[in-house]
C-alpha cells in the first residue's frame, strides 16, 4: 500500500468540447478554446470573445465570464444607440469609448503550468503551527512540486492595496449597471469594469432599457442568495458594518473580526459571501478559525477556491446534516456532523492524485476519527485514481456536486 501511494498522478490536458454544456462552450460572442489546462484540482480555460480574450481559472470562473461577456455585448449595444448619443451630448461629452477600445489589450495567456492552489496547501501544512501572524506572511522562493506552478514575482502586497483603493472607487452608479446587468460590481474583469465606467456616469440611461434580463453572476451567491443585493445596493463601508455585526452575532473574537475584515485580498463580494456562509452555520463551533483560515489565501485563485468550498459547507449543513463543529487546522475545513461524520467539501473541477493532495488526504485523516465515518464532497470529478486511493483511506467520496445543484434548480 505504501509503494502504491507513491505512484502519484500528473495532471493533463482536457477537453473542452468534453467537459462543458453547449451553451458555456460556445454562445452569440464566445467561444472557449478546445485545449483546457489543469493544475491537479481546478481548469484553467482560455475564452475568446468579441471583446478580447479572457482566461477563466475553474469552471465557475468560466460561468462568471461567459456571463460578463453577454453584459459587454449589451453595453457594446447600448453605446451605439440614438438615445445614448443624445444623452451624451446632454451630458456634455463629445466622445464615448467604445466597448471594443477597452478590449485592445487582451489578457497575457498563461504558459507552462498553472500556479494552481496546489502551494496554497502545501504553505498551509509548513504554516499550520505557526500561528496566523505566520500564516500572513509572504511566501518568497518557495519551491513548487512538479505540476503546480511557480510563483509569478509580482508583490501581493502591493497589488492588495491597489485593489482595495479600487474597491472604494466604485461608485452607486457603477453597482446599479453591475444589478442591471446582473454582474459582480468588484469583479477583476478589467474590460468589463472599464465598460460600466464609461456609462455609469448617465444613471438616468436606466429608463432606456437594456433589452437583457441580467442573471447573478456572483459565484456561490446562488446558494445564500441575499448577497447579490447587498453586494449592488450597499458600499463598500455599508459592507464592512454589515459583515461586521454578523459576525459579532456569531460570538466571533472582536479582534479576529477586525483583522478578518482588513484582509485586502478579499473583495467586498468575497467577503460578504464568506460572512453568510459563516453566519448561516448557526451555533457551529470553531466557526472563528474559519475567519483565520481566509487570511491564508495570497490571490484570486485561492481566495475564490476558499470562498467557495465554504459556501459548499454553508449549503451542506443546509441541505444535507446539521454541522456541529468544524476544524480548521486544514486548508478548507473539516465538519463534523450530529451523527459524528467528517465532512470536507472541495470546490474543484478535477482532482488528480498528486503528491500534494496525497500530503492534504492524509492531514485530513489525520484530524478526523479513526474509526468514524469521513465524507469528501467535491464540486467537480476525480480520477480513477484518486477516487481509488482517497476511498482506501476510508473517504466516501461524493462528485459532481455542481452538477447536482443545477439540476435541483
Amino acid at each position: 500500500a505504501a509503494a502504491s501511494e507513491l505512484e502519484y498522478e500528473e495532471a493533463q490536458d482536457l477537453n473542452a468540447e468534453y467537459l462543458l454544456p453547449y451553451d458555456l462552450l460556445q454562445g452569440e460572442y464566445h467561444k472557449v478554446d478546445k485545449r483546457v489546462r489543469n493544475d491537479g484540482y481546478l481548469n484553467y480555460y482560455t475564452i475568446q470573445s468579441s471583446f478580447g480574450e479572457f482566461e477563466a481559472v475553474s469552471t465557475a470562473m468560466l460561468r462568471t465570464r461567459v456571463g460578463e461577456i453577454n453584459a459587454l455585448a449589451e453595453l457594446d449595444k447600448l453605446s451605439k444607440t440614438e438615445v445614448f448619443a443624445k444623452a451624451a451630448a446632454d451630458a456634455g461629452i463629445k466622445q464615448l469609448k467604445t466597448v471594443q477600445e477597452f478590449a485592445t489589450k487582451p489578457v497575457e495567456t498563461v504558459e507552462g503550468i498553472p500556479r494552481g492552489i496546489g502551494r496554497m496547501f502545501k504553505r498551509y501544512t509548513r504554516q499550520a503551527e505557526e500561528g496566523v501572524a505566520a500564516a500572513q506572511e509572504l511566501v518568497s522562493g518557495d519551491d513548487d512540486a512538479p505540476g503546480e506552478g511557480s510563483d509569478n514575482g509580482d508583490d501581493d502586497s502591493n497589488v492588495a492595496v491597489d485593489l482595495t483603493e479600487s474597491y472604494l472607487g466604485v461608485g452607486k452608479a457603477q453597482r446599479a449597471w453591475a444589478r442591471k446587468l446582473g454582474t459582480d460590481p468588484y469583479s477583476s474583469n478589467e474590460v468589463l469594469q472599464a465598460a460600466i465606467k464609461e456609462v455609469a456616469w448617465a444613471e438616468r440611461l436606466g429608463r432606456v432599457g437594456l433589452g437583457f434580463a441580467g442573471v447573478p453572476k456572483i459565484p456561490g451567491a446562488d446558494v445564500i442568495g441575499d448577497v447579490n443585493e447587498a453586494v449592488w445596493s450597499k458600499d463598500p463601508y455599508e459592507l464592512r458594518d454589515m459583515n461586521y455585526k454578523r459576525l459579532a452575532d456569531t460570538g466571533a473574537d472582536e479582534a479576529l473580526i477586525e483583522e478578518y475584515l482588513d484582509n485586502k485580498r478579499m473583495t467586498p463580494t468575497q467577503q460578504t459571501l464568506y460572512t453568510a456562509a459563516i453566519a448561516e452555520l448557526k451555533d457551529v463551533l470553531g466557526r472563528d478559525g474559519m475567519l483565520r483560515e481566509a487570511l491564508i489565501p495570497e490571490n484570486e485563485i485561492e481566495m475564490n477556491f476558499l470562498v467557495n468550498s465554504v459556501t459548499m459547507l454553508a449549503w451542506y449543513h443546509i441541505n444535507e446534516e446539521n454541522v456541529v463543529s468544524v476544524n480548521t487546522d486544514t486548508v478548507i475545513p473539516v465538519a463534523t456532523t450530529n451523527d459524528g461524520t467528517a465532512v470536507i467539501v472541495f470546490a474543484t473541477d478535477h482532482v488528480y492524485w498528486t503528491e500534494t493532495i496525497a500530503d492534504a488526504a492524509r492531514r485530513y485523516a489525520a484530524v478526523t476519527p479513526e474509526l468514524g465515518a469521513r465524507e469528501a464532497w467535491f464540486t467537480g470529478t476525480v480520477s480513477e485514481r484518486c477516487r481509488e486511493q482517497l476511498e482506501a483511506m476510508g473517504f466516501e467520496l461524493h462528485t459532481e456536486v455542481t452538477a447536482t445543484l443545477a439540476y435541483e434548480r
